[in-house]
């Protein structure tokens, strides 16, 4: 699975990959050239009174230090390219895919988890692919090549240092079994601390009007013990492992010592290939005790892939079709039904047509499936069961990037994006000129309003739109929906937490987007629903009631009941409403 996901991002970094490969091999090769030489000398140079011999080998020695470098600097440049190179476009797929994906994914996972995957996830894949790409790749290839090396000097010692192999093996898989687990829930503890850093940043002005600062920082500090605690485990399991290499090591050059000794005086060996042969089973232990260190460090980076894959992994459920929406036509729910997670239903065998130009209430109390069922109709999610249409096509059978242009879903709160109010504007159309953006503002009446502040529609309204009014930022989104010009708007109404003049102006802009176009509302208030041409009540899911707002009234049903119920909320409060219709 991580194979196939990686292999294409890492592909085009294969010409780097290869250089760095071909490098290592020099590197290796000069590595491994010191204690053959070292041989030569002792038996051929010192043993054998060849001065020549000694000069020769120091003349070589010198020119393989002075080459060395340069492969080394290869090495690091073109791994180290590659590596960041591989990381960017792996951060780039992990953000595209986020984008494709539908909301019931971001309702069920927290947005601290899906930052920690695309900053300290692959942040940690930053050693990974160092590594991977060099240290564990080049100790590898020194490991193999040196245990040849070794066997062709000496086949019999070669089987003495086999004394160290069991240990080897079964510290090597003991850690095996106890890190990667332990590694995967540190990952985990990761992306929880960063939820709940998240959270609490995005959510402190909440926490200060509530004087929850001692929550907060109780919440925060148990997910950053665990934190700890999971780190902790981890070195716990490095403990038992890394000792046991170096008693390996030392238990093998032993072995290897006396019995080479043994040999060399019964004439079986040279002194020159014992000292070799001990040279380079050091040089072999050595690529063993870096990977013992550099394991931790693979597993970490591991986990983190493994986390950053799965997300790359995760299904795309709304996937767009070819078949073009009409012009113009009704929007229409056909026996819709929709759970989430296995629950009861939360919408159930809703049929419901809205005609081109008309204005729809929706309405209900809490939890009788408004928003679920507005979230149907643009296609936020899928029905489980029936289907939506407009104008006669399913609207699963629709490009998604049409079907976002025509039907457009404008939420309670109008998220703004650090930049100009008008490039907040823009976002609705990108390639929109600046007479566009004052087109769209002055179409609901806004475009005074933001010409009046110091910057105008240069105004940077800074991350989250910290510097517009709660108001303001409601305008800058409704500017963005006249900007589209969908054909279809689906209106999560928001105005009940505005002062007076700023919901009038609101209210104005709503008015003026909505005139020639298909709107429906989720009315949390009934002067809206007052208004609307006609008003669906829901309950537990199901449609109860669809008619025009006098018509429910006068029939005394469940509508009825809300109405004298908010009527009578408005009078103890010493409001009076009057019946009031868009013209």
């Amino acid at each position: 699975m991580i194979r196939q996901r990686i292999g294409p991002i890492l592909r085009p970094q294969r010409k780097l990959i290869v250089a760095a490969g071909l490098a290592m091999v020099g590197a290796t090769t000069v590595s491994l050239a010191a204690p053959l030489l070292t041989k030569i000398a002792i038996d051929r140079g010192i043993r054998g009174h060849d001065v020549h011999v000694i000069d020769v080998v120091a003349a070589v020695y010198v020119l393989l230090v002075l080459v060395r470098p340069i492969f080394e600097r290869v090495i690091v440049l073109c791994s180290a390219r590659a590596g960041e190179r591989f990381l960017g476009d792996l951060r780039v797929a992990a953000y595209e895919k986020l984008q494709a994906l539908s909301m019931p994914f971001f309702e069920e996972t927290r947005a601290g988890v899906l930052v920690s995957r695309l900053t300290n996830d692959v942040q940690t894949l930053t050693t990974f692919t160092r590594l991977v790409l060099v240290e564990v790749v080049g100790s590898l290839l020194l490991f193999a090549v040196t245990l040849v090396i070794l066997v062709s000097l000496s086949p019999l010692l070669s089987l003495v240092m086999l004394v160290s192999v069991p240990i080897l093996v079964v510290s090597s898989l003991r850690y095996g079994r106890r890190s990667r687990p332990a590694f995967l829930a540190l990952r985990d503890s990761v992306a929880d601390t960063m939820s709940s850093l998240q959270e609490g940043l995005t959510g402190v002005r909440v926490v200060q009007s509530f004087s929850r600062e001692q929550d907060r920082y109780a919440s925060y500090r148990r997910r950053s013990s665990a934190q700890v605690s999971a780190w902790q485990r981890i070195s716990l399991v490095n403990i038992g492992f890394f000792p046991l290499i170096a008693f390996a090591q030392s238990l093998a050059l032993a072995a290897v010592l006396v019995v080479g000794g043994y040999l060399e005086r019964h004439g079986r060996v040279s002194v020159g290939t014992v000292i070799a042969f001990a040279l380079y089973l050091i040089s072999l232990f050595d690529p063993v005790a870096r990977l013992g260190d550099w394991f931790s460090e693979f597993q970490s980076g591991r986990a983190a892939l493994v986390k950053i894959v799965s997300l790359l992994d995760t299904p795309v459920t709304i996937a767009g079709g070819s078949t073009p929406l009409p012009a113009e036509g009704a929007l229409t729910a056909e026996s819709l039904g929709y759970s989430y997670a296995s629950g009861p239903p939360a919408v159930a065998d809703v049929g419901l047509c809205v005609e081109p130009g008309e204005h729809l209430a929706l309405v209900g109390a809490t939890g009788a499936g408004k928003s679920t069922l507005a979230k149907l109709l643009v296609r936020a999610y899928d029905p489980d069961e029936g289907r939506v249409t407009f104008g006669g096509v399913d609207l699963r059978d629709v490009p998604l990037d049409e079907l976002r242009r025509r039907i457009v879903f404008v939420p309670q709160e109008g998220h703004l994006f650090s930049g100009t109010i008008a490039d907040n504007v823009r976002l609705a159309r990108p390639d929109a000129s600046d007479d566009d953006v004052r087109d769209a503002l002055r179409a609901i009446g806004a475009l005074e309003r933001f010409e009046a502040l110091p910057g105008g529609l240069a105004t940077d309204v800074r991350s989250r739109g910290v510097r517009l009014s709660s108001g303001e930022r409601q305008l800058v989104s409704i500017a963005r929906v006249a900007l589209a010009d969908p054909a279809v708007i689906v209106l999560d109404e928001a105005t009940s937490s505005l002062d007076p003049q700023t919901e009038a102006a609101v209210e104005q802009a709503l008015a003026a987007l909505a005139r020639g176009r298909t709107v429906i509302t989720i009315a949390h208030r009934l002067s809206t629903a007052e208004r609307a041409d006609r008003v669906a009540v829901l309950e537990h899911g199901r449609l109860i009631e669809v008619a025009s707002h006098d018509e429910l009234v006068t029939n005394g049903d469940r509508y009825a009941e809300l109405w004298a119920s908010w009527q009578a909320g408005l009078a103890s409060n010493g409001v009076t409403t009057g019946t009031r219709r868009d013209g």
